[in-house]
């Protein structure tokens, strides 16, 4: 099964459309799980807990592979925790946040690592170099992997790069939506593939009311359902949750909605693992509040 089309039956099973980021900080790790001193390992036991905990309110798991591999020993221990989902969520993909980019022999190594040795069932990319970094990443062999372009993302920052206009008057963002698109066409690839795609937001100044989602209805009037969105931005971001499923969804396995810090750092005490779940349950619920009727 491809993995768009088990995010589709897990969200239709599990009611959920929740992607829970699985993001550990070494300064955030709770005093009841400092045991000896291979931290990694501790690490490893505290983001399994939380994966166990949010797993009925998850449709896929996102580990952000910096977070780990700023770690000693943390790479395996993410190659641990992935073989552990797999074994006991087999229905909940799991996802490799990597953001790699490079020409295609280099992304053919950075496949190898992410969905080989890590065992992820996709990663994303950075589309800046060009075709090469989505085609390096496609292997003949093992289809339905999810190859997810960054499109439109969620930090501040980019808004000075992905909005400059081209001189057909488009944004280089929408640029980028039709290039993933026609690549991942030409790449055989489209029934996975994906774009990075940020939350709805509030337009500044703070506390305006205005929310600008113009960005997620411009871009599904280029890619249409063709592409899956990856969506960032909501939780600890404050992302609009009812404007992101209002202008983003489009059935299930349409988009996923990640949250990462508001979940794994819910508390550091004792009850962290039952505060995570709390956290993603209450995403849950708001999202599918803001659903259509009829979904």
């Amino acid at each position: 099964m491809g993995f768009r089309a088990m995010l589709e039956k897990r969200q239709k099973e599990a009611k959920t459309l929740v992607c829970v980021g699985l993001d550990p900080l070494g300064d955030k790790l709770p005093d009841c799980m400092r045991v000896g001193d291979d931290v990694a390992q501790n690490i490893r036991v505290w983001m399994t807990k939380i994966a166990d905990a949010t797993a009925p309110f998850a449709s896929m798991f996102k580990p952000q592979r910096a977070h780990w591999e700023a770690i000693r020993g943390g790479e395996q221990a993410l190659r641990e925790l992935v073989t552990i989902i797999h074994e006991k969520h087999p229905g909940i993909p799991v996802f490799g946040d990597c953001k790699r980019g490079d020409i295609g022999r280099t992304q053919q190594q950075y496949r190898k690592a992410h969905l080989d040795l890590d065992g992820f069932n996709g990663m994303n990319f950075s589309p800046y170099m060009g075709r090469d970094c989505m085609s390096g990443l496609v292997d003949k062999k093992s289809p339905g992997r999810a190859l997810v372009g960054l499109c439109y993302t969620s930090n501040p920052d980019a808004r000075e790069v992905q909005d400059v206009k081209l001189a057909d008057g488009r944004c280089y963002w929408e640029f980028i939506a039709e290039r993933t698109l026609a690549w991942a066409k030409e790449l055989g690839v489209v029934e996975d593939a994906g774009m990075v795609m940020a939350a709805a937001y509030e337009l500044p100044p703070k506390g305006s009311g205005q929310v600008y989602a113009e960005h997620l209805r411009r871009c599904r009037q280029i890619v249409g359902n063709s592409l899956w969105f990856l969506i960032p931005g909501v939780g600890a971001q404050k992302g609009a949750v009812a404007e992101t499923v209002r202008y983003a969804y489009a059935g299930p396995g349409s988009i996923a909605i990640n949250s990462s810090s508001e979940i794994d750092f819910a508390s550091s005490g004792a009850d962290f693992a039952e505060a995570a779940a709390k956290k993603a349950m209450e995403l849950r619920d708001a999202i599918n509040l803001a659903l259509p009727q009829t979904a």
